[in-house]
């Protein structure tokens, strides 16, 4: 009985395997051409025709999304689009502190990458690095293995019960006592016992590694739960709560409103770990005033995007919120939400009238043969008749000065003495546009530039200024204030075969 079974299967199972081998192997053309009439019939050779007018619509879907969406031009300095440029508001060499920083960044983080303040604290400190995930335990047992044997006292910025509170008066005695444990050594790490040495103590001589989550609470916290060894290996470590705002909430809603963004934690617990270090200042103020123009920029940015089109308002009610809180942090970031930009202490820099720009430096017209003479020695073509043409323009420039009171030929003065400058050709375009190197990295040129500009179209005359081809940096500059090229499709040259381009002010 079950051989018959057997028996009866198997030429079913045999044909059956023939008909899906069948349907496989390639078919005779007379047999697709009969079968092409029968009603319920789809041949090979019309399945190839509706595949390749699918093909053909999306790739016309793709050229219409590639004609409406642009490539936006990277800056090289700071990696960011060129209108939002930072590279002005960084330093030119990265600042070296004793704390080495690895910042653990959620993927979701990682993509905004216009509004992450993490890859603002790798352009201005040397010892930084930034690590993707979600979770890190092989990599991170790596990386504090490494730091344990160079003498670091791994630690993470975490808030918990276990926490140290670095701004507690025994903070720096609490991690010497971590750091014993945790480097399993007394002998690169002394401590005394006694009361006074505990509110006293300093770790001049040892180094941290500053080990900081970014991400969102919730990705926080499964972080540290997917990679075990932060906590098991690492001191956490918190600072107090603070009562003053952070300024990321103009352009991202914090959970409260004690919370910091993620370079201002880290610049806030870098200060209360090395606070005698002198180059702690100049690194808080400079991770300041990135984030600072990272948020103008953005809101910048935003708002003209929303007046070109309202249309892509998804929800009404959380952008008037937004409004709200950018209304309420505009001091601290002098914002004039008509112009969208930077405000003005003074509204134009006329003849004999300077702007005070903090820490000595100023901002004023140009005027005399020593100033001349400056502009003269930093500008690349000079010769025996440029000083004079110069003078010349200058003059021209004060004269026009007296009836517009606003100045095109100006000059940024540190200590009594010039250190930048910008002047308005004979022909009428802006030029020599220079900083002294000690004194780069400060925004100064985008203040001159910004100044003159606006005298010249306070004037009622054409805006435009000639670029050498290969000037990447003026480039940046130039187009982050809404200048364009005049041919855009013009060819570059090179070498001996570098042209001046003209660029245009697009109002």
């Amino acid at each position: 009985m079950h051989a018959l079974s057997i028996t009866l299967w198997l030429p079913l199972i045999i044909n059956c395997s023939a008909l899906i081998g069948t349907a496989t192997t390639k078919v005779p053309n007379s047999l697709l051409q009969s079968s092409k009439g029968k009603e319920g019939t789809l041949s090979p050779r019309s399945t190839t025709i509706a595949a390749s007018k699918s093909k053909s619509r999306s790739t016309e879907r793709l050229d219409r999304l590639s004609q409406r969406i642009e490539p936006r031009e990277i800056c090289r300095g700071c990696n960011r689009p060129l209108i939002q440029c930072l590279c002005d508001h960084v330093p030119s060499t990265k600042i070296n502190l004793q704390t080495e920083v690895i910042c653990l960044q959620h993927p979701v983080e990682f993509r905004r990458k216009t509004i992450s303040t993490v890859p603002l604290l790798k352009l201005v400190l040397q010892n930084c690095r930034v690590m993707v995930g979600r979770s890190f335990e092989q990599e991170l047992e790596i990386v504090i293995d490494d730091a344990c044997d160079r003498g670091m006292i791994p630690l993470l910025l975490f808030p918990g019960p276990d926490a140290i509170t670095l701004e507690d008066s025994d903070a720096m005695y609490k991690l010497r006592l971590a750091g014993e444990q945790l480097l399993g050594t007394t002998s690169e790490i002394n401590i005394t016992g006694s009361n006074d040495s505990k509110s006293s103590d300093t770790l001049n001589g040892n180094k941290y590694l500053l080990i900081i989550v970014d991400g969102t609470w919730t990705q926080a916290k499964r972080m540290a739960r997917y990679s075990p060894v932060l906590m098991k290996r690492c001191q956490p470590i918190q600072f107090m709560g603070t009562s003053d705002r952070s300024i990321y909430d103009s352009i991202r809603k914090q959970p409260e409103s004690f919370c910091l963004s993620t370079l201002e934690s880290c610049a806030r617990t870098l200060k209360l770990l090395e606070p005698d270090n002198p180059l702690m200042d100049e690194a808080v103020d400079h991770l300041h005033a990135a984030l600072k123009a990272l948020v103008r920029t953005q809101m910048k940015q935003e708002r003209m995007h929303l007046e070109s089109s309202p249309e892509s308002i998804r929800n009404s009610t959380k952008l008037d919120w937004k409004r709200k809180r950018q209304d309420e942090l505009e001091g601290k970031l002098n914002f004039d939400k008509e112009t969208n930009d930077v405000v003005s202490p003074i509204n134009f820099v006329g003849l004999n009238e300077e702007r005070d720009l903090g820490d000595g430096y100023s901002l004023r017209s140009l005027q005399g043969s020593n100033d001349a003479k400056f502009v003269d020695s930093r500008w690349p073509y000079s010769s025996s008749k440029s000083l004079r043409m110069i003078e010349r323009q200058i003059e021209a420039d004060n004269k026009n000065a007296t009836q517009t009171n606003c100045s095109c030929c100006l000059g940024i003065e540190y200590r009594n003495e010039l250190v930048g400058c910008i002047l308005r050709h004979r022909n009428g375009s802006l030029g020599i546009l220079h900083i002294d190197e000690n004194h780069r990295r400060r925004g100064f040129g985008d203040a001159l530039l910004k100044e003159a500009s606006r005298a010249v179209i306070h004037r009622k005359q054409p805006l435009f200024a000639y670029i050498v081809d290969g000037n990447n940096q003026s480039e940046a500059l130039f187009f982050k204030q809404g200048w364009v090229k005049a041919d855009p499709d013009s060819i570059k040259g090179t070498g001996k075969r570098k042209a001046k381009r003209l660029w245009q002010f697009k109002s």
